[in-house]
């Protein structure tokens, strides 16, 4: 009996079974937790998701138009859906407008650690909608069940559940454009919303009058840009990006550089490239400035003394319209000082010139009705279905003009090449800092605008094509760029 007693009490079999027992409780504790933060990561992801999407859809249309706060809270109601799962609501639900808060800032603390200051919430978003650069948005908290029962160590059954949101910061950093020209214009509708200017069918063809604004910046006035650190961005460097198209930064809306000045003869050299026109100082040898595809002007050949002319890059203005017949000036300039034109021109007296013999007879309006006089086309389509309509370019006017370039060597095939870019300015908000190389100044846009015809004076003559924004041309999509990001 004594035996079989000292024998059970050395026999070690089964200390394992012990062991587990007792480690048992715990591993299954570890393994609820472990269960319960992969369930609350996975909720506070997918809420964390949603604030993002939601702030996003929001900061988008945080451009600094009065109507900004109304579209973002359209935009955060109608654009995004998102769905989330874990929670005690049910096993997947969807996370609308109606489960956040947002709030509209101006500003945000110099650290992502500060809280929101009072002084950086838009009070009145109304008044107020102009400044608004950044949406805040919370998640309301949903509530989330843990399988580990906490209460087990506390005795709170209140432990066993917690809420769990999500706040997100986003915000318009402005609009961004690269590769344009170095210019800005005073904007040439003040007092209207430039999405509905660009969205009448009658501001496709309205011609523009680019006037230098030295010490006047009304309404079409222009002015030059500039890096935002080049103090020495001088006459050479502006008209060699003026020429390239190809300013050596891209510009945000938020903050632009002004040089103004004159319209130098180097300037209108530069912009004179377009149009096959080289001298002194830009060669036609060189690839980088390039003619336009199309540069019917309106010019004949230059008389070598008492006898014809024959150099393609020695050419003037042509005297007689009956035979060189550019893109003519609208016939009235009736607003903003002379500034816009009435969208009248002479394309009559273009057709007889330069196509005799009824080769634009298949060039007609969206009605199928013949353009004339009265019912004139953009001059930018005229130039572009020129372009598309194989011949048409390389056709001579009665006085012997094509629209094909001579002179350089490579012209370019980009119809684009005849098109200008310039920021928008409310140039009545910012006479102070309209004094040479200012600081920066805000943009309430960009637009493109169609060379009609060479510089020649001290004005620059287009057309109005576009504007950037959803309700434009859709030219401008690929240009200019929404620079929207989060910030928490």
């Amino acid at each position: 009996m004594l035996r079989t007693i000292r024998a059970f009490w050395h026999d070690q079999r089964g200390i394992a079974l012990i062991l587990v027992s007792i480690m048992l409780p715990a591993i299954i504790g570890f393994s609820l937790l472990t269960i319960d933060m992969s369930r609350a990561n996975n909720l506070h992801n997918d809420l964390q998701k949603g604030a993002d999407a939601f702030a996003l859809a929001g900061a988008a249309e945080l451009d600094g138009k009065p109507d900004s706060i109304v579209r973002s809270d359209r935009a955060i109601a109608n654009l995004v859906d998102n769905t989330y799962k874990f929670s005690n609501a049910g096993p997947v639900q969807t996370l609308t407008n109606a489960g956040i808060t947002r709030r509209y800032l101006r500003s945000l603390p110099p650290n992502d650690t500060d809280a929101i200051r009072a002084q950086d919430v838009i009070a009145d978003e109304v008044a107020g909608a102009a400044e608004a650069e950044f949406v805040e948005v919370k998640v309301n908290p949903t509530g989330f069940s843990a399988i580990f029962p906490a209460s087990f160590l506390t005795g709170n059954t209140g432990d066993n559940a917690f809420n769990i949101g999500a706040t997100a910061v986003a915000g318009f950093a402005g609009v961004v454009v690269c590769d344009m020209t170095p210019l800005f214009i005073c904007n040439p509708f003040p007092g209207q919303n430039l999405q509905d200017v660009v969205n009448n069918q009658n501001f496709f063809r309205k011609g523009i009058k680019l006037v230098m604004g030295s010490t006047s910046w009304g309404p079409g006035n222009m002015g030059f840009l500039r890096p935002a650190a080049s103090h020495g961005y001088g006459e050479g460097d502006l008209a060699d990006d003026i020429a390239h198209v190809d300013f050596p930064e891209c510009v945000n809306s938020r903050g632009i550089y002004t040089q103004t000045g004159n319209l130098t003869e180097k300037a209108k050299a530069a912009f004179n490239t377009r149009f096959d026109m080289y001298g002194p100082h830009f060669s036609k040898n060189d690839a980088s400035v390039p003619p336009a595809p199309n540069i019917r002007k309106g010019f004949d050949f230059a008389p070598k003394g008492k006898k014809p002319g024959t150099d393609p890059c020695d050419m003037i203005p042509g005297t007689d319209l009956t035979k060189f017949h550019g893109l003519t000036q609208d016939t009235a300039y009736p607003l903003f000082d002379g500034r816009i034109g009435n969208g009248l021109w002479d394309y009559d007296g273009y057709v007889t010139a330069n196509y005799p013999n009824g080769e634009l007879a298949g060039f007609r309006d969206a009605a199928g009705n013949a353009y004339s006089n009265t019912n004139p086309p953009s001059r930018y389509d005229l130039y572009k279905y020129e372009i598309d309509t194989p011949g048409l370019v390389n056709t001579h006017s009665v006085g012997g003009e094509t629209g094909q370039a001579l002179c350089h060597a490579t012209p370019s095939t980009d119809p684009d090449r005849r098109l200008i870019y310039a920021a928008i300015v409310d140039c009545d908000q910012y006479l102070s800092e309209l004094n040479g190389q200012s600081g920066s100044m805000t943009a309430i846009g960009f637009a493109s605008f169609f060379l009609t015809e060479p510089v020649t004076g001290d004005d620059v003559f287009a057309e109005i094509v576009d504007i950037d924004g959803n309700k434009g041309r859709g030219t401008m999509v690929n240009f200019a760029k929404d620079n929207v990001q989060l910030y928490r």
